[in-house]
């Protein structure tokens, strides 16, 4: 009886090791996979590289003297692009060139961006001191390691802090997705203040980068990644005066990108158009040129102690004659004379928006005034307000509260990948239990009667379920073989006709079975060639960070045995676009894919549009509702189309081919589009709205449409879920009385994913051929005047 129980004890020990090897077996469990790489839509990776002090260290031949600036004045944000500089101490004061920076992508695997190769410049010193990186987690590590001309060559180790919790306000500084980010050139009148709470020892709900000079700005407008709101005053006029063309152009290339600006224009008028003109000309006024058509004129102040109701009455103040019938009028006030005239006022400009306020909050009788701040709370709505906790953090169906989470977990289903409920998992589980505990020992001890026979019967039990386990992982057998590479992909392609802007972003998800290596690159498709004239960058890196976004969590030293691979930025002169910034490309090299793992991509492109700039659209007099022609003015067919128009929908034909015309919009079918949104329709006698499923990962084109239009349905109220990953997507606040949107699905992609021959020093696979699932999406942006016309 004392050698069966010690029998079946080793067998129990036994038993453990291989259930301990099952847990890391290749099955894939729904949208989980169980495996080498991740957990959720996202992979596991380690997070020991480096030191764990905030504090940079010198190793090889660097100086001490050395320290590392992160993002903007401090502040970055994990997921996105973050600017980087090494800075100087000592003798050699000065910004050092850096050459790579290496940190972890979101999967935990390391990765050395190769910053662009500036040997075209005549000078050194002409060179950009920034470098570009994304962050992949909290605490990530950093390697940053300069060029062979730096004054003083080294190789920097440190880390990304991990949050503000942590950190003070003059050290570096991660802003979570759920706190406003805001830079303010000039005083920041308050607002690094909202929430904070000194006797509740509560630090501030806001977070400030507070640009004290110029040095601080990047140069290219990837660093304003994350940022929701840049703040402008009359108190920042010197910083603005010293920022060189490559910075200006990369406020006003983020600003047209969808990047939103408060600006104030007061007394500082003649300043201002003198140290930024290309700021004040975003404005817009019938000539084009605010810079030199607005002036100054004394505005009586009661239209502000209305808008406030303030009891503290403010004296006249000099403000700007801001142009009328253009833009949303926020707050509507008169001059000294009596004449009408906008004091606050809201313009689209490109995919963002630009709010002025004829007034300089920072100068008298402002600068005293008690009601300053929630002033600018008001006019800036809700974009210096923290966000209240998510609904989706209520939802207990999904590991994720974004709607990126649910888009993550549907591009992450492929043809040739099996899955396994949890049922059918833990069935198999309890069935090897079964085996190899009572079964075993009431057949082998019990029947038998012979307990060593189970040093036979457990090792062929484990052998044939762990055989059986690795046959039903096998790839489906005629979906793809060796060679193919399977890729779901999704890109929201964006047209502004009136500033000639076009952007786009395609995001891909790769999944191979076999383990690989592979050089890609983003390359323009057939749809690109027929509607640029022109590519100014496409940049094409690693998406997607661990943390409730993305459902999923980052364990240390799952991935360290994967190998370091690169992104490596090309730079190429774009002055064919009357660019001062050089146009920006880059390429993944030798990135590493675990057996049975996926990998998410971005690409990144901006192009000038073949679309006319005098395109155009008419308003009926007196309503909503659009009237006149609509011309297909793309080089390509539109296919499920409707044009937007604040709420209303006009559904086109299935195909609206490239130049088809409709001679009337009115002969259109109208829907409300929020009701088109939300899936609502009418009954006899109420309404049925169909509610929004965050399990459903069966249709990419459901969910893409929610990302683009998320505050028409009502944000998380409908969805229970964020849209803070990519809110760059929302375009909801462009339907306004001004512009409208042409919306269609477009056959062929437009960039493309490409697998690219390696270099004899890169250690990737041979050319691999990718099978894509494409979905291809526009938004035309159109500009809607008001026109009378004679019947």
């Amino acid at each position: 009886m004392v050698c069966s129980f010690r029998h079946h004890r080793t067998r129990w020990a036994l038993f453990a090791i291989v259930v301990s090897w099952l847990t890391i077996g290749p099955l894939s469990i729904g949208p989980l996979s169980i495996g080498p790489l991740s957990i959720g839509p996202l992979s596991i990776g380690p997070l020991s590289i480096g030191p764990t002090s905030t504090s940079a260290q010198t190793i090889d031949h660097g100086s001490p003297e050395q320290s590392v600036s992160i993002g903007i004045a401090g502040n970055f944000r994990v997921g996105h692009w973050t600017a980087i500089r090494l800075q100087q101490a000592g003798p050699e004061q000065g910004f050092a060139n850096i050459h790579s920076v290496q940190t972890e992508d979101g999967d935990g695997v390391s990765v050395e961006y190769v910053q662009a190769n500036q040997q075209k410049t005549s000078e050194a010193a002409a060179r950009s001191p920034w470098a570009y990186a994304i962050p992949g987690s909290q605490e990530a590590p950093l390697i940053v390691e300069t060029s062979e001309d730096s004054p003083a060559n080294a190789r920097i180790v440190t880390r990304f802090p991990a949050d503000t919790a942590s950190s003070n306000a003059d050290s570096t500084r991660e802003v979570p997705l759920s706190m406003p980010w805001i830079v303010s050139l000039g005083e920041p009148l308050g607002v690094d203040a909202i929430g904070a709470n000194a006797l509740l020892r509560r630090s501030a709900s806001v977070a400030v980068s507070n640009i004290t000079s110029a040095d601080q700005l990047p140069d290219r407008s990837i660093g304003y990644d994350g940022v929701d709101l840049v703040m402008i005053g009359g108190s920042g006029l010197e910083t603005l005066g010293r920022m060189n063309a490559n910075q200006q152009h990369a406020i006003q290339q983020w600003i047209v990108g969808g990047g939103r600006v408060f600006l104030m224009l007061g007394e500082s008028l003649p300043q201002m158009q003198s140290a930024a003109p290309w700021l004040v000309d975003l404005i817009p006024t019938p000539d084009g040129r605010a810079s030199e058509t607005l002036m100054n004129v004394q505005m009586d102040p009661s239209a502000i102690e209305t808008f406030t109701s303030t009891q503290t009455l403010l004296t006249p103040y000099a403000g700007v004659n801001l142009p009328k019938g253009a833009g949303e009028t926020i707050v509507i006030g008169r001059t000294n004379r009596r004449v009408s005239t906008p004091v606050a006022a809201e313009y689209v400009v490109g995919f963002g928006k630009l709010t002025v306020l004829a007034a300089d909050l920072d100068r008298a009788p402002f600068a005293d005034w008690p009601q300053r701040l929630e002033f600018i709370m008001q006019l800036t709505k809700d974009l210096v307000e923290p966000d209240e906790p998510a609904l989706g953090s209520k939802n207990r169906g999904t590991a994720f509260d974004d709607l990126a989470g649910q888009m993550r977990a549907t591009l992450d289903r492929f043809p040739n990948q099996r899955r396994f409920s949890f049922s059918v998992v833990s069935l198999i589980v309890l069935s090897l239990i079964a085996l190899v505990g009572p079964l075993d020992y009431l057949l082998i001890n019990r029947l038998f009667g012979k307990p060593l026979l189970g040093w036979l019967t457990f090792p062929l039990i484990a052998i044939g379920m762990s055989a059986f386990l690795v046959l039903q992982a096998r790839p489906i057998a005629g979906s793809s073989d060796k060679d193919r590479m399977p890729i779901n992909r999704v890109e929201f392609v964006d047209i502004d006709s009136q500033s000639q802007q076009g952007e786009s972003l395609a995001w891909s998800v790769l999944y191979s079975h076999d383990a690989r290596r592979l050089n890609l690159s983003s390359v323009p498709g057939e749809s690109l060639d027929q509607l640029s004239t022109n590519v100014s960058s496409i940049l094409t890196s690693p998406f997607g960070f661990p943390g409730r976004s993305f459902g999923s969590i980052q364990v240390t030293g799952e991935n360290a045995r994967l190998p370091t691979y690169q992104v490596e930025f090309n730079a190429e002169d774009s002055s064919t676009l009357g660019s001062p910034e050089r146009g920006l490309n880059s390429n993944m090299i030798a990135m590493p894919l675990a057996p049975r793992s996926s990998k998410s991509i971005a690409s990144r492109t901006k192009f000038q549009p073949n679309v006319s700039n005098e395109l155009v659209m008419y308003r009926r007099g007196g309503s909503e509702l659009l009237q006149g022609e609509l011309v297909n003015p793309l080089g390509v067919d539109l296919l499920n189309g409707m044009l937007v128009y604040r709420n209303w929908a006009y559904l086109l034909p299935t195909r609206f081919p490239a130049g088809g015309r409709i001679e009337s919009i009115e002969s259109l079918r109208q829907k409300n589009f929020r009701r088109q949104l939300s899936r609502q329709r009418a009954l006899e006698s109420s309404t049925e709205t169909q509610l929004w499923d965050a399990t459903m990962f069966d249709d990419p084109g459901r969910v893409a449409e929610m990302m683009m239009f998320h505050d028409v349905v009502g944000a998380d109220r409908y969805t229970t879920l964020r849209s803070e990953v990519l809110s760059s997507l929302d375009f909801s606040s462009l339907l306004t009385g001004e512009r409208c949107l042409l919306i269609g699905r477009l056959a062929q992609p437009f960039t493309q994913l490409q697998s690219l021959e390696p270099n004899p020093e890169a250690k990737a696979d041979p050319v691999t051929e990718l099978e894509a699932q494409n979905l291809t999406l526009l938004r035309l942006v159109i500009p809607v005047e008001h026109k009378r016309f004679s019947y």
